[in-house]
């Protein structure tokens, strides 16, 4: 492929035509009413990445245009705020035309006029084409947990842009864990002061040393409301949602920490330093859902997209089994169980979220063992674990609105290789999943095509306990995130593997001249 025009993911369609155009150390760019921000991201990229400066200009040499006429989408995608993202992008020796059926279509046409000028500086020059390209999934993400090893806004906005040069659009920020809270909320101070830190972190994997050390070293960090909108704002000009996700019931430790009144032990149990699950979960008092209605706002006011995360994941029910506080509001509540207690909780944030006309979504243990409201989202991510009904076909047949989250296909936090292999790669959690098996994932397999309208997309996680550092970050996302992309962009129209490996080869170079410490390819 190289020499010959390459764009990942794979577009629909690519014609080449015996022309070339031709550009300078200047080009002239005009856009259509409502791509202002587009237009100045295509600016941007050209003098950072191809030291070529623009000028507005009509009928310039580049031009952004909302032309083509939008496809009407599912009601549950347009409902979620998506957009139709099909874009023509024409070159010809006169000029370059990008036009979208919408600004998040334009956004795509950028990218990959961007891909297609990687490494070139004035003159630049292009062979004449014809791209259309559109894609197969709706809800194309990439989650980031900056909880267990804080990342700067800097930092936050690198991985967005480089997943818009892939084409995700949604990017999921996993804000708040046991082991650190990284959200701003008016009122409770101790927030950022003691739940933002932690004393020392775990060295070494959690299950291998016969005896657990730490490194002593303070950790965390925390936005700014400003430089949360900053962030949203950044990705939005990208085709970009973003998704924040406030775990609980469970998942915090260090929320209670820092208010022990909202666990059930009155103790603080400090910040935590280890990584698996915690025992603590809140509790039902008053107060507690005080802060909750206090947290709902403050999400709802800083992330505009529909959904809003509020986990519901791996809420142990041990201490509200002990508690006779809990056990007193069960019988008043008339829950039938400790686990309806995590129902109790997916229903009340949901009716947090509604009143700012937005949705909660959450991982699939919400629907476990009990059956939220219609329209909580499930985002299933247990597809290794023997349960009676696999958790996404659950959603689907109760009518929730689905996205994949793999843990088999999707865990960018495994290993990339294994047997003797394994042990020259960094510290990672467990399992394997190469880029390969990423490549071969078929989404829809096992989902039958009367229930396929209720999906709303996928997404990889990048859970960062083991993942300190940005070069470890771009290690463990590509080229993972570039065969993802490419399934999700691709559908089941997606080329060979054998095709797709040079294709990906060339476009590493380009990560490359970006910076991206990316794990080079298997032999």
């Amino acid at each position: 492929m190289p020499g010959l025009p390459s764009i990942l993911p794979q577009p629909t369609s690519l014609s080449l035509r015996p022309e070339t155009w031709r550009g300078g150390d200047t080009l002239t760019l005009s856009f259509d009413p409502g791509l202002e921000r587009q237009a100045s991201l295509l600016a941007d990229y050209l003098k950072n990445e191809n030291q070529v400066t623009t000028q507005a200009a009509a009928g310039g040499a580049l031009h952004l245009s909302l032309a083509l006429t939008p496809r009407p989408l599912p009601a549950n995608q347009a409902a979620a705020g998506f957009m139709d993202e099909a874009y023509r992008l024409t070159v010809t020796p006169e000029n370059i035309l990008i036009e979208g059926a919408s600004p998040a279509g334009v956004a795509c046409g950028i990218q990959s006029l961007r891909q297609l000028l990687s490494g070139q500086r004035a003159p630049l020059t292009l062979p004449a084409l014809v791209v259309e390209d559109r894609p197969a999934m709706a809800w194309r993400g990439l989650h980031l947990d900056v909880s267990r090893h804080f990342r700067t806004a800097e930092d936050v906005r690198r991985f967005i842009d480089l997943a818009a040069l892939h084409k995700f659009n949604v990017f999921h920020w996993h804000l708040t864990d046991d082991q650190g809270w990284r959200l701003p909320v008016e009122g409770y101070p101790r927030l950022t002061e003691t739940a933002a830190w932690r004393d020392g972190t775990l060295i070494g994997h959690q299950d291998q040393p016969p005896q657990e050390r730490y490194d002593g070293v303070r950790h965390g960090g925390y936005y700014t409301h400003e430089e949360i909108r900053g962030v949203v704002d950044y990705a939005a000009a990208r085709g970009i949602h973003v998704l924040p996700e406030v775990d609980l019931p469970g998942h915090v430790q260090a929320l209670i920490t820092a208010y022990p009144e909202f666990g059930n032990s009155g103790q603080a149990p400090g910040v935590r330093q280890r990584w698996g699950i915690s025992p603590h979960t809140l509790n039902l008092e008053p107060a507690t859902f005080a802060f909750l209605e206090r947290l709902v706002d403050t999400v709802a006011g800083l992330f505009p997209f529909h959904y809003l995360h509020f986990g519901g994941d791996e809420a142990l029910v041990g201490e509200w089994e002990a508690s006779p506080r809990i056990q007193e509001h069960k019988r008043a509540l008339g829950l039938p169980d400790d686990h309806a207690v995590q129902g109790y909780f997916t229903r009340r944030i949901h009716e947090m979220a509604t009143r700012h006309g937005r949705a909660m979504i959450g991982w699939d243990e919400i629907i476990e063992r009990n059956e939220p409201p219609h329209e909580v989202a499930v985002m299933s991510w247990r597809d290794s674990y023997k349960l009676a009904t696999p958790p996404h076909l659950k959603a689907l047949q109760g009518g929730h609105p689905l996205v994949l989250a793999s843990c088999s296909m999707t865990y960018f936090d495994a290993y990339q290789a294994e047997g003797e292999a394994k042990t020259r790669e960094p510290l990672a959690i467990g399992s394997f999943i190469s880029w390969e098996k990423v490549y071969a994932w078929q989404p829809l397999a096992d989902i039958p095509a009367a229930q396929q309208a209720g999906l709303l997309g996928a997404q990889a996680q990048l859970w960062a306990e083991y993942i300190p550092t940005c070069a470890h970050l771009d290690y463990m996302a590509y080229p993972r995130a570039c065969a993802l992309a490419q399934v999700l962009w691709t559908g089941t129209a997606r080329e060979p593997l054998a095709a797709f490996r040079p294709r990906l080869e060339h476009h590493l170079a380009r990560l490359g001249r970006l910076g991206v410490s990316y794990r080079p390819l298997s032999p």
